[in-house]
């Protein structure tokens, strides 16, 4: 079983959606865990009452080709389908905490009383440059070595899986790199249970002809 976290890009009044539809890709169709979903759907329902925007967003989708090829080649598995929304900064607010210290608490009450083995897995970008997103002039290379230098800097926390240093990273350059990713990220830190994370890869895209940016990290805790 996978709990699959995405980036909710559109927002969520519940900053956690879950649904208990099935997922389709071009490799064939992907079941939502049912068993589980259930659960959930008695302990948390306010976390269901958004499941309609699993239907524009792509953070989910992304990642289960990759899972198709690699695990649904040799055995069946099933996922856990979360979109999240918030920000580092909005969990200095006590109520947007509260929140999610429930939603996490629930699903990982959920999670080990289901008594089966998890992996999750968060779908999530990090810094987004350019003036397709907010800035006044294209990405140089120094600007995106820069940003490259504060991503990994940034990393460092995630690795230690200091879920509330990496808040605070984000925090303290007041997200001017907008990272789209936090709430997947965090959420994913506070659930799992290992001794140290890796980066793996670091890289970007390029999304326009101005050079807009974005950047992303491959990762695996042990």
């Amino acid at each position: 079983m996978y709990v699959v976290f995405g980036t909710a890009y559109a927002g969520l009044d519940n900053l956690f959606a879950l649904t208990d539809k099935d997922f389709e890709t071009p490799l064939g169709l992907v079941r939502t865990d049912q068993s589980i979903v259930s659960r959930l759907k008695e302990s948390l329902p306010a976390s269901f009452e958004e499941d309609i925007c699993h239907q524009a967003e792509h953070a989910i989708e992304f990642q289960l080709p990759f899972l198709q090829q690699i695990v649904g080649a040799k055995k069946p598995f099933t996922i856990v389908p979360i979109l999240t929304s918030f920000s580092a900064s909005s969990l200095l607010d006590a109520a947007v905490r509260q929140a999610v210290d429930q939603f996490l608490t629930g699903l990982r009450t959920v999670l080990s009383e289901g008594g089966r083995p998890y992996c999750v897995v968060a779908g999530a970008e990090l810094a987004h440059l350019g003036m397709r997103y907010g800035d006044k002039a294209p990405p140089t290379d120094f600007s995106f070595h820069r940003s490259m230098q504060y991503d990994l800097e940034m990393l460092k926390p995630v690795e230690e899986l200091k879920p509330d240093d990496f808040a605070a990273y984000i925090q303290k350059e007041q997200d001017q790199r907008r990272i789209s990713g936090f709430s997947s990220i965090y959420s994913l830190l506070r659930l799992i249970q290992a001794e140290k994370g890796q980066v793996l890869r670091y890289d970007r895209g390029i999304t326009d002809q101005y050079n807009s940016t974005v950047t992303y990290a491959s990762m695996a805790f042990f």
